[in-house]
């Protein structure tokens, strides 16, 4: 704007510059008149105002140049200046119509000085003023009448036409003469005042476009700041994308090694049930021989022996079973605090991706404030609104699963803890039976004494021996059910981490367009 203000400011002061390059180039010509004439005395009135003329248009000129020293614009002078100059002009006329009716004759019919008004008119336009050249048409249209009037006095014969055998000038034609200045005032003024709304409308076209230049530049630099910024917090994505999938590896590895265990302790309760099945079976022969116990009471020791050997060996595999599955259940418990941790990043996931969706909104809608230079970044913030729902979906079912995963893993552990429970009555059971299988070796020392209270005894203990049998079958079961849900749950981490995959590709994807948008906003 400042450029433009001093860029017009050098033009008008051009204007004025070459008004008093004229003025001093008419100087020059009254001078060349004068010498033209050769000091003439028949024109010597003429030489005389001719020569006040040009020493007056050459100090006019050269006080002007003057005040123009240092880029000033001395207006009231330069206005006053060109008045001064019709003035001067007229007044020699005057001066050469009033000494004789010869010399008015002449002066009348020289075509040369009339043209000098029309001169002066036309160097008063490059002072810029409408109002100015019209007045000043008008004063050289009274100077001039006012000329013609005093070659009348003087002499001069005004007839209906020109007749110079007769020194005769035609009234009309002098009428005529006269209406031109104004006439062509007039037409310059109105060109003057076109020129000026002219040059409004371009001053007010330019600032408008000096504006939206420097809008777009604004809003190139934002679309560079906010490329950059996209680009940044794709990639700091990814690398969150990137350390998620890292992690749920880990847990997929330790939700393997965790499924090994449940298939041992499925594999031990097996062991477990066979040998419970087989005391069970044990003591029913007991029960069905104990009408011959008298006389195999020797036998019978040494079966009891071998009982006990048993009861204490289920002893040990109850404990061992007991201590997998508490195992089993602590690092189920901490399984499902990882993926509690998992949940906690999908939900700082999905806010990424809101805020990404926000982002290319706001991108979307500066694009449209840019119209037709804006419409390209506009099909880019589509597209990353797009990815980021794209995204926004699949954080939400992997949030999905992983709510899903918990749930399993909880009834997992639920069942685990019901499974320790078990094991925990199970060694009660075989302990309590241990104690009595010892019971009865003493039973057995003191001979058929206490043989009735023997056979009941071992009634019970068939009967406990069943209930821990089904107990050991429900155990399995358990077991069974959760090494499926283990399998299952290592499928769908499985998927989770496809998914996370694919994650980490469309975010890829985002950095190379927000790169692109980088580059054609640096364009």
């Amino acid at each position: 704007m400042q450029q433009s203000q001093r860029t017009a400011q050098e033009i008008v002061a051009g204007g004025y510059r070459t008004v008093n390059f004229i003025r001093m180039g008419l100087a020059f010509l009254f001078g060349g008149a004068i010498l033209a004439t050769g000091f003439n005395s028949f024109h010597r009135t003429l030489i005389q105002a001719e020569a006040v003329g040009c020493v007056i248009f050459l100090l006019i000129a050269v006080i002007g140049l003057y005040l123009m020293r240092g880029g000033r614009i001395p207006q009231k002078f330069s206005r006053a200046a060109v008045f001064s100059d019709m003035t001067i002009l007229g007044a020699i006329m005057a001066v050469v119509c009033l000494d004789s009716s010869q010399e008015a004759y002449m002066m009348v019919k020289n075509t040369s000085l009339y043209a000098v008004f029309f001169i002066i008119l036309g160097y008063s336009a490059l002072l810029g003023s409408a109002s100015l050249t019209l007045a000043l048409s008008i004063w050289g249209g009274i100077l001039y009448g006012v000329s013609m009037y005093l070659a009348f006095i003087t002499g001069v014969d005004f007839g209906a036409a020109n007749d110079y055998s007769i020194n005769r000038v035609g009234i009309s034609d002098a009428i005529i003469l006269a209406l031109y200045l104004p006439v062509a005032g007039s037409i310059v003024a109105g060109v003057l005042r076109i020129q000026k709304k002219l040059t409004g409308v371009s001053s007010q076209h330019a600032e408008t476009n000096a504006e939206l230049v420097a809008s777009l530049t604004d809003q190139k630099h934002i679309l560079a700041m906010h490329a950059k910024e996209l680009d940044r917090t794709t990639e700091g994505f990814k690398q969150f994308v990137e350390q998620t999938t890292s992690r749920i590896e880990s847990q997929a590895a330790a939700l393997e090694q965790a499924n090994a265990v449940t298939e041992e302790l499925t594999a031990s309760a097996s062991q477990t049930s066979e040998i419970i099945e087989k005391q069970s079976k044990g003591i029913e022969a007991m029960a069905e021989g104990s009408t011959e116990l008298n006389a195999l009471i020797n036998e019978i020791s040494a079966s009891n022996q071998d009982l006990i050997n048993s009861a204490r060996d289920s002893v040990q595999s109850m404990e061992t079973v007991l201590f997998a599955v508490q195992g089993t259940t602590e690092i189920l418990g901490r399984l499902e605090e990882a993926f509690k941790n998992v949940n906690q990043i999908t939900e700082v996931m999905t806010e990424i991706a809101d805020k990404t969706n926000l982002l290319s909104l706001n991108a979307s809608i500066e694009a449209a404030r840019a119209g037709d230079a804006g419409r390209g970044f506009a099909v880019v913030a589509n597209e990353v609104s797009k990815l980021a729902d794209f995204t926004g979906q699949n954080v939400r079912q992997i949030a999905q699963i992983v709510n899903d995963s918990m749930t399993t893993i909880d009834e997992a552990r639920k069942q685990s803890q019901d499974a320790s429970a078990q094991a925990s009555h199970q060694k009660e059971q075989t302990n309590r039976t241990n104690e009595q299988v010892e019971k009865t070796s003493g039973l057995l020392r003191n001979q058929a004494s206490i043989l009735q209270g023997l056979v009941k005894e071992l009634e019970v203990q068939r009967g406990r021996a069943g209930e821990v049998m089904n107990s050991s079958r429900e155990q399995i079961d358990g077991q069974k059910e959760l090494a499926r849900t283990m399998e299952s749950l290592d499928r769908e981490i499985t998927e989770i981490n496809e998914s996370s995959k694919q994650l980490s590709e469309g975010i890829d994807r985002i950095s190379g367009q927000a790169a692109e948008l980088s580059r054609i906003s640096e364009t």
